[in-house]
């Protein structure tokens, strides 16, 4: 944990003895890091071989971060180019699993509220889903505490989660996924639910979530993706007001599988 006093450390001139002894059974260590005082500071202290990867490609990279962190596990020597195939890696997939089918995911938060599709479109979301004879319930975490107020109310079933492994077992339980652009929405691509992921400043070039049922709904727009780029949406977020809810429920029900 880099909140551990040890951890912390690192980053100082006087490293604790207890990162080496905690060092000291692993083979390889790779580093997700832009600081060059880490990545010195464990080649220094450590006696296997380092490998130090960027959290993410550059910006103006056009390229998946899968895809990203494999080619870098290449060039380090860990992985062999031709078990590194983007295409090929191992997906769970949840249509030859039994599923409690009526139960629908949606989670209209997102760790950056720059990513949030309106509350008010996923309750429209919600209003058809139900209308069609299934159970939509909704998932908050803790960035979206905000979100509460707005759904509460009309006997919605609301999970307020804190930890992950109750959000992925609440994933494994359901039918079907729809949400923003946030780590709950990788989570359930890469478990196999049918999901509908909503993309708005984001490149999703970049950071689609992986799965066997995924459809990402952004709309065409000549504008590139500026959540990397700038601190804020410009004033006319088209990226995320020109989706519809009729969009997000024909992309659902292509995966889901209604229709």
């Amino acid at each position: 944990p880099l909140e551990a006093a040890y951890a912390a450390s690192l980053f100082t001139e006087r490293i604790d003895s207890k990162i080496k002894t905690l060092l000291a059974p692993y083979t390889n260590i790779i580093l997700f890091t832009l600081s060059d005082q880490l990545e010195q500071t464990i080649r220094h202290i450590a006696s296997v071989s380092a490998c130090c990867i960027p959290p993410k490609p550059p910006e103006c990279v056009h390229i998946h971060l899968t895809e990203f962190v494999l080619k870098n596990l290449i060039n380090c020597g860990l992985i062999k180019s031709s078990d590194a195939v983007f295409d090929d890696i191992p997906l769970p997939n949840r249509r030859s699993q039994p599923k409690n089918g009526d139960r629908i995911l949606l989670h209209p938060g997102a760790g950056s509220k720059r990513k949030r599709w309106p509350v008010s479109n996923f309750l429209e979301v919600e209003a058809v889903l139900r209308a069609d004879g299934l159970k939509p319930e909704f998932i908050l975490g803790p960035a979206e505490e905000d979100l509460v107020d707005a759904l509460t109310g009309m006997n919605r079933t609301v999970h307020i989660l804190t930890d992950l492994t109750e959000l992925a077992a609440l994933l494994k339980s359901a039918g079907g996924y729809i949400g923003n652009d946030s780590g709950a929405s990788h989570l359930a691509a890469f478990l196999g639910l049918p999901a509908t992921v909503i993309f708005g400043p984001v490149d999703p070039k970049r950071w689609t979530p992986v799965g066997r049922a995924v459809e990402i709904v952004r709309p065409e727009l000549e504008c590139r993706p500026c959540f990397e780029t700038e601190k804020a949406n410009c004033g006319d977020p088209k990226c995320l007001t020109k989706t519809t809810p009729q969009q997000i429920i024909r992309a659902f029900y292509r995966q889901y599988g209604v229709f």
